[in-house]
C-alpha cells in the first residue's frame, strides 16, 4: 500500500512517500508560509500528480495521506494528527536505533521541543517554547544566510574555526555581535558559523537538564540535526548519552 505523510512545519513542508512502511522517497521544501505552492513542488519531486488521469505519475487520489505538525495542517483537507502521536508512531518504525531511548530532541525551525519516553517508548512528559530567536533553527539559519552561507557548506567552513563567546542573551544582541566581529576582522565566517552551532548545542542541553537526562539514548530529529558540528557538540559535553540521529531525522 502506498501512503503520504506530510508534515507542516514552522518554516519546512516535509513529505515522505512509503510503500507498506518502507520509505520510498522524500522531500523537505522551504514554504515560507506559501504551504500551496510548496506542496506542488513537493509533489513534483516525489513524482506524484493531482491530476487522476495523468498516466506518467501516480494519482494522489489513489493514495492514503496524513498531515501533522503546524497549526497549517488544518488548511489540509486529509486526515491530521498531533505531532506527539506521530512521534510515537515513528519510533516504532525506527527499529533498533529507538531501542532503550529516553527523548526524542526536535530541533526545528522556530521550535526546540524535547519529548521524555518511558520503557514503552510512549511520551510521559514535553519541554517546549523557545523565549529566544537566538537558539532555534531559523535563527542560524538567517545568520548563514547573511555570510551567503548553506547548512551544506558548514563541513568546509567550520571544519578548522574556533568557537567565540557570543552574546547569547536574545537575537538582537547575537546578530549584532557576529556582525561586530566579522566587521572587524575578529572572527572568520567559519568562526561565527561555528559558534552558533555551539549555542545551539547548549540550547538543547538546558532542554535535556529541564527534562532531567542525563544518560541513556536521545534521538536528535529535525532539520538542525543535520548540523553535524551540533551534534558534536552534544557528544562531547554529554559523553554519558549516546545522541542517534535517525536516516529519516529531516522528515521523522
Amino acid at each position: 500500500m502506498i501512503a503520504l505523510g506530510i508534515d507542516v512545519g514552522s518554516t519546512n513542508l516535509k513529505l515522505c512517500l512509503l510503500d507498506n512502511g518502507s520509505i520510498l522517497k522524500s522531500a523537505v521544501l522551504t514554504h515560507d508560509g506559501e504551504l500551496a505552492s510548496a506542496l506542488e513542488r513537493g509533489f513534483a519531486e516525489l513524482g506524484l500528480h493531482a491530476n487522476e488521469h495523468d498516466a506518467q505519475a501516480p494519482s494522489l487520489s489513489s493514495i492514503r495521506s496524513l498531515v501533522t505538525g503546524t497549526e497549517g495542517r488544518l488548511r489540509f483537507k486529509i486526515p491530521c494528527e498531533i505531532s506527539a502521536v506521530a512521534i510515537e508512531r515513528a519510533l516504532l518504525a525506527c527499529g533498533p536505533s529507538a531501542h532503550g531511548a529516553r527523548a526524542v530532541v526536535s530541533l526545528g525551525g522556530e521550535d526546540l521541543v524535547a519529548y521524555s519516553l518511558d520503557d514503552r517508548l510512549h511520551i510521559s512528559s514535553v519541554v517546549a517554547g523557545n523565549k529566544c530567536a537566538s537558539g532555534t533553527g531559523e535563527f542560524f539559519r538567517q545568520q548563514l544566510g547573511r555570510m551567503n552561507l548553506k547548512l551544506a557548506q558548514l563541513e568546509d567552513v567550520a571544519k578548522d574555526a574556533r568557537v567565540l563567546r557570543l552574546s547569547s542573551r536574545c537575537s538582537v544582541f547575537m546578530k549584532s555581535d557576529c556582525t561586530h566581529r566579522l566587521n572587524k576582522g575578529e572572527a572568520t565566517v567559519g568562526d561565527i558559523a561555528l559558534s552558533l552551532s555551539k549555542v545551539l548545542a547548549d540550547k538543547v542541553g538546558e532542554f535535556l537538564g529541564k527534562s532531567r537526562i542525563d544518560q541513556g539514548r536521545v534521538l536528535l530529529v529535525g532539520g538542525v540535526s543535520q548540523n553535524r558540528f551540533l551534534v558534536d557538540f552534544l557528544r562531547q559535553a554529554w559523553p554519558q548519552i549516546d545522541f542517534v540521529v535517525p536516516e529519516a531525522a529531516p522528515f521523522f
